[in-house]
């Protein structure tokens, strides 16, 4: 996936783009509730642009990627793998933020997180410190240095796949299902 969140003023858009159709309606299922009369969504595909209603449609999308239906689609279930890597890069962001801004300070969880995600704390400090810690913290807008961190997206998530090898065996969806 490639993703940007854009911020102009009280607006906030954001873009996404999959490599694989079936995530669409994976992803979009997240959204459900808070799609209406101040937020809505264009979508083709492989793509999905959320945003005020005035920007989404606006969106013309590249040719080769027409706009599908406003539709959501029906809401596919994650796999176990496709669960565990969301929820794996969704433990890349929290503690890449938390290590930018509090790096000596320590969650109680993070032996369970070290357990669940083998190799991903070490690689998340290393990216951190390697795209350069006070970088991000020169950036006064929250948002925006969070976004400043996104060049270290692909590698994690790779990690994250790594890790998912090492203890997928033991994975299951939080809804007990299997996958």
């Amino acid at each position: 996936m490639r993703g940007f969140d854009c911020f102009d003023r009280e607006e906030l858009t954001f873009i996404r783009v999959y490599a694989h159709a079936a995530s669409v309606p994976q992803t979009l299922d997240d959204w459900d509730g808070t799609l209406g009369a101040e937020r809505a969504v264009a979508r083709g595909a492989n793509w999905y642009v959320i945003g005020a209603p005035g920007t989404v449609a606006a969106v013309r999308p590249p040719s080769g990627a027409p706009r599908t239906a406003d539709d959501l689609g029906s809401p596919v279930p994650l796999t176990a793998e496709q669960d565990y890597l969301t929820t794996c890069m969704l433990y890349v962001s929290s503690e890449a933020q938390r290590y930018v801004q509090h790096p000596k300070q320590r969650d109680s969880s993070a032996p369970q997180y070290g357990v669940l995600f083998p190799g991903v704390e070490v690689a998340v400090h290393t990216a951190v410190d390697d795209l350069g810690r006070s970088r991000a913290l020169q950036i006064t807008d929250k948002d925006r240095w969070i976004a400043a961190l996104s060049p270290i997206g692909p590698p994690l998530k790779r990690q994250c796949t790594t890790a998912y090898r090492a203890v997928g065996d033991s994975v299951r969806p939080l809804d007990g299902a299997g996958g």
